[in-house]
Order: structure tokens, then sequence, then C-alpha cells
């Protein structure tokens, strides 16, 4: 947490001083900042989980970050796992698939009523470009929900699981009061959506977790909700544009 919050007060205080310092003001706006940054948050999102996975002394745990197995490929890779096994594991993950589809098919329904009450006339949450298309949001669903699953794994093996994860939810809720980033958006029409979405996704993924402790559908879950949310806001864009064309 000390990493992102130095890391976003820094890049905070850099864009404060764009205008007025134009060295900085080309560095920003030069072609290497935004691959630096990029190449920073998949470090921050997924290599300092992955790094403390692997090399951390059972500092991390895979169960209690939702690495869930699939019996089934093992076949594939490795010595099968016997029938009963098999059998089991699916069930499991028949029972979480119900369980995301469930959560998720509220979340989004939630999200676009609160989306279609509160954004009504602002800017739309757009499919083709930003942090909601296709392929860049299956990459901001699994950076967040890598990174929430990372948070939650301290609190859970100190707590439990049901208070553990509540903990670590508390611990995400306290990086984004502290962003100053978060903060701006939120007062920003134009950009309040997504860090209301994102937190909205939060608690989402947390519930998830008690429910499945998977990591796998949690990202996916995560990805469909922002896919339908972006799909359900372009097209009320749609509507309003054709009511306008017919009603000049």
């Amino acid at each position: 947490m000390l990493l992102a919050l130095v890391a976003t007060w820094t890049a905070w205080g850099l864009e404060r001083a764009k205008g007025r310092n134009p060295r900085i003001a080309s560095v920003l706006d030069g072609p290497f900042y935004p691959l630096f940054v990029e190449v920073g948050r998949l470090l921050f999102y997924l290599g300092l989980p992955a790094a403390a996975l692997l090399w951390g002394r059972d500092a991390v745990v895979g169960r209690l970050m939702g690495f869930q197995s699939l019996l089934l490929l093992n076949g594939l890779v490795g010595d099968p796992a016997p029938a009963g096994d098999i059998a089991a594991n699916l069930a499991d993950w028949m029972r979480d698939v119900g369980w995301a589809v469930g959560l998720g098919t509220a979340a989004w329904a939630v999200l676009a009523l609160g989306w279609w009450t509160v954004r009504r006339g602002a800017a739309p949450l757009r499919l083709d470009s930003g942090p909601l298309s296709g392929i860049v949001g299956l990459r901001e669903a699994a950076y967040h929900e890598v990174h929430w699953a990372f948070y939650r794994n301290a609190p859970i093996v100190a707590l439990g699981p049901y208070w553990g994860t509540w903990a670590g939810l508390g611990l995400v809720a306290l990086e984004a009061v502290l962003n100053p980033f978060w903060r701006a958006s939120l007062g920003d029409a134009d950009r309040a959506s997504l860090p209301l979405l994102r937190a909205g996704m939060a608690f989402v993924s947390a519930a998830l977790f008690l429910k499945t402790g998977n990591l796998w559908l949690a990202v996916l879950v995560h990805w469909g909700v922002l896919w339908g949310l972006s799909a359900t806001a372009n097209s009320g864009l749609t509507t309003e544009t054709q009511r306008a064309q017919r009603n000049p």
C-alpha cells in the first residue's frame, strides 16, 4: 500500500507541476512516460503478488488468493486425478459458476440502474475505447481482482475467511481514499462513473470470494460486468442520439 501511495502521489505532483514546468510537461507528454506507467502497473498489480506467491516462503497462500484447480486438466499436463476427485472438483466448479453468474448478473443490474439514475446526460462509458473496451477491460479486471485478492491474503490468515475478506476490502477502500486521482475522479461528473464502478466491483469481488474462493471466476465476472455496463451505456447514448435527431 505504501508503494502504491508513493507512486500515485508522485504522479499526482508531476501532473500538477506540468503546467508550470515545461521540462516536466515534455516528459509526461512524451512517448515513454505512458509505457513506463503501464510497465509499473503490470509489475505492481501482477508482478508483486506473483513474486510473493512464488518466492515469499508461504507469505501468500495460493488457496487464499483464489487459485482454484481444475482436476480435469491434470491429465493433459501430468498424472490424471482419480475419477471421484474429478467429479467432486467439477461439481464444485459448477456450483461456483452458478454463484458467479448470479452475483455477476445482480451486480450488472444494480450498477446499470445506478448509471441510468445518476449519469443520464453525462459522458458515456464506451466499449470501443478507454478502460471498458474488450481486451483492456480484461486486463483491468485481472489487475484489480489479483490486487484485491492479494490484499485479502494476510487479513484472512489473521482473522479467518469471513472477517478477513471484509478487512481486505477495507484495505482496498483505504488505498482508494488516499489516492488523489480517485478522489479527483469522484469530483468530476464525466469521470465519476469509473471509480464508483470499481468500488461496486470490489464489494462484489469480496462477496464472490466468500461464496466460491475462485479468482478465475472473479476475473471473468468483473470483465463481464464491465462489458455489460459499457454496452448498456452505449445503447443508451444511441437511443438519446436517435431521439435528438427525431426532435431537433
